[in-house]
């Protein structure tokens, strides 16, 4: 391939290569000044774990209601056994089966609580994950990468250096392209 067949390439080359470091260098939602950049990551290291992870069920609410089920369960123990124990029933198998219906239901209460705890769990995440895409001021789509960028720059420089070389060759040989105006006629 002569030089100066080449030297249009080298520039097309040359040219998508800067439009590509360009595209690199512009951060999508535009930069932020390096003092909101650090109080971003702050935030997000902060907020982060969460919005992330399983969500999980709080250990004090989860042993306050255990406790409130638990006297529950002792006040109605009770109630059974001095409601069958002044009738005489003290020793039957009537006080067995209210005693274990009390305990079953007490069980049924600990499920829901958990059942219900851990549903606010799961709520508060997505609240968490809420607050972090508000505070950021964006919505849940994903950002553009370094390489990304570099290739949106590089693509429609590349794209047209390619073309001009391609029409470049099959017109002309290398040389300038028909209709150039190397004879006065443009575009005939």
């Amino acid at each position: 391939m002569p030089i100066a067949a080449a030297i249009p390439a080298i520039a097309g080359i040359g040219s998508s290569l800067i439009g590509g470091i360009a595209g690199a260098a512009n951060r999508r939602p535009p930069s932020l000044s390096g003092m909101q950049s650090g109080a971003l990551d702050q935030l997000l290291k902060s907020l982060m774990p969460q919005a992330t992870g399983t969500p999980t069920i709080d250990p004090i609410q989860q042993a306050l209601m255990y406790g409130q089920n638990a006297q529950s369960l002792t006040g109605a123990n009770n109630a059974v056994t001095h409601a069958l124990v002044s009738r005489g029933l003290g020793h039957s198998g009537i006080l067995g089966a209210g005693l274990m219906q009390n305990e079953n239901q007490s069980q049924a209460n600990q499920n829901n609580i958990n059942l219900g705890l851990q549903q606010q769990a799961v709520q508060q995440r997505q609240l968490n994950i809420q607050d972090i895409l508000g505070l950021l001021n964006v919505n849940n789509t994903p950002g553009q990468s370094g390489f990304g960028g570099f290739m949106a720059g590089l693509a429609p420089v590349a794209a047209y250096s390619i073309q001009n070389a391609l029409n470049g060759s099959y017109k002309g040989g290398g040389g300038a392209p028909v209709g150039s105006g190397s004879n006065g006629d443009w575009g005939q």
